[in-house]
């Protein structure tokens, strides 16, 4: 479900998951292109993933993303645009939204095949995604 406040289209899933993203594109004070980092995936959505890392990222940066599930095998190669960025308290860590951008070379129609897959379970077992 989406709200009004933040502007969501999806719900988002809850995850833990692992991701190496590079830098495409960036803006100033940011890293600088061809750069890679692993992070986690916190939550995720068809089109969209919010992500933890020890960097800032600036809006407009452009993404190459591997995210790897427990469940799937394989890694999933995804593209996307930051959309915002948020330190997180006094630490050094940061969250970034990123809306993941259609590419003919990506794997986001695998990517929402998951996701489905999840929700389905999630109905099954009682548990609900998380939908603000």
């Amino acid at each position: 479900m989406s709200t009004k406040k933040d502007g969501r289209q999806h719900v988002r899933q809850l995850r833990d998951e692992r991701v190496v993203l590079q830098i495409v594109l960036s803006t100033h004070d940011t890293l600088p292109p061809g750069t890679v980092v692993r992070c986690l995936a916190k939550d995720i959505s068809p089109r969209g993933i919010r992500i933890q890392l020890d960097h800032p990222l600036s809006e407009g940066c452009l993404l190459e993303l591997g995210v790897e599930f427990l469940n799937h095998p394989g890694i999933i190669f995804l593209a996307g645009e930051v959309k915002w960025c948020k330190a997180l308290n006094e630490s050094k860590r940061n969250l970034v939204g990123v809306e993941l951008k259609k590419r003919q070379c990506d794997d986001l129609k695998l990517w929402q095949g998951v996701l489905d897959k999840w929700s389905l379970s999630c109905c099954r077992s009682g548990r609900r995604p998380l939908s603000i």
